[in-house]
């Protein structure tokens, strides 16, 4: 008598090695050498590997350590079944699947115990991400919470949740930290920052853009940044100073929206750019003249329908102005040139201040010494 065998089909790959990628080949026969898929991604419910009973069609196409005489699944820690479906396997959480000790596995953490660079490439994983080098120039991040050991350099992460940089952020210009919580960096330079929660930075923050949906607190120097937080910034050492970095903290509205603008406002420089371009072309009249005038009617249609995006996004930011809450809080010093505003109340600081706490009363911008506020 013939005994019965099964074969377990996999939904994903056994044989999946971290450590031997190979770039991803675009549909145009070219290589993106950051896009290596250094992570199996699954999320809860879904399909991993299912139990087919083998005939001999079967057998021609498959490999034969995936063979079994009875069914019995390899099933390790993060999987499970559904009562109905006994001869399938399911991942219970989110994560990365995995073979471990000869059992399918899926691991809510992700553990990069090095740089993420050429030999990575990009990483997009469903769960928590640590990364315990540094993340190069030019690569991308995003996970659901992310914690890095090493260096940010000009690079894009982008948390679902939270995300935090013991070693801190040298963003060459380049880099955006993106978080739908919290941002902790150790200190941060030439980066944009946006958050949904807080902005923290134990020592510096310099020459960056700033965008926190609650508060931003710097343990150190705030150095020639654009700051926007709802409504509060604390600063311990120092507020302003150096030549030429200026300075703007702005406060009192939804930040997250306020990022929003500031990305239509490029898109409106760039149309008008387009738009003088194509007006100088049709100018010269014949031939340049044919090609530019349609281009010309989109532009100026864009450009009408972008600017009323603009003044609907601001109906809706000035909704969200809290004023009253509004603080600035130096233990430190504060020095000239810092422009401040909350609300439409603004302050150019040309003086010299320590200890001071800056506030929103009777439309202005006022300082007091910080006790009076305590």
């Amino acid at each position: 008598m013939h005994s019965m065998a099964y074969y377990l089909k996999h939904h994903f790959d056994p044989d999946f090695d971290y450590t031997r990628l190979a770039p991803q080949k675009m549909d145009d026969g070219s290589v993106d050498h950051y896009e290596l898929n250094y992570v199996q991604n699954v999320t809860t419910g879904q399909l991993l590997a299912e139990f087919e009973v083998l005939d001999d069609e079967l057998r021609k196409n498959i490999n034969s350590r995936f063979v079994f005489e009875e069914k019995k699944f390899p099933a390790g820690r993060g999987t499970g079944f559904r009562e109905s479906e006994p001869n399938r396997l399911y991942a219970a959480r989110d994560g990365f699947v995995l073979y471990e000790e000869g059992l399918i596995c899926v691991r809510k953490t992700l553990n990069v115990r090095h740089d993420v660079d050429f030999s990575t490439g990009n990483i997009d994983f469903v769960s928590d991400l640590n990364v315990f080098g540094t993340v190069g120039t030019g690569f991308s991040l995003s996970a659901r919470t992310i914690d890095v050991g090493g260096h940010i350099q000009g690079a894009h992460v982008k948390a679902r949740e939270n995300l935090s940089c013991r070693s801190g952020v040298k963003g060459e210009g380049q880099a955006l930290l993106e978080a739908g919580g919290d941002i902790r960096l150790a200190f941060c330079e030439y980066a944009t920052l946006t958050a949904k929660g807080n902005v923290l930075i134990k020592n510096s923050l310099l020459h960056s853009r700033v965008f926190a949906g609650k508060r931003l607190a710097v343990g150190d120097r705030l150095i020639g940044c654009d700051v926007c937080a709802h409504n509060y910034v604390y600063v311990g050492e120092q507020l302003g100073g150096g030549m030429g970095a200026d300075l703007t903290i702005t406060l009192g509205y939804d930040p997250q929206l306020l990022f929003k603008s500031a990305l239509i406002d490029q898109r409106i420089s760039e149309l008008w750019e387009q738009l003088h371009y194509a007006e100088a072309q049709v100018a010269k009249g014949g031939f340049p003249a044919k090609e530019y005038e349609p281009r010309l009617i989109t532009t100026r249609k864009d450009l009408q329908e972008t600017r009323e995006r603009k003044a609907k996004l601001w109906q809706t930011i000035s909704r969200t102005e809290r004023l009253g809450e509004c603080k600035i809080l130096v233990p430190g010093v504060v020095k000239p040139g810092v422009e401040i505003s909350i609300g439409n109340a603004y302050l150019k600081v040309d003086d010299y201040y320590e200890d001071v706490v800056f506030f929103y009363e009777d439309r202005e911008v006022r300082v007091a010494p910080s006790q009076t506020m305590k």
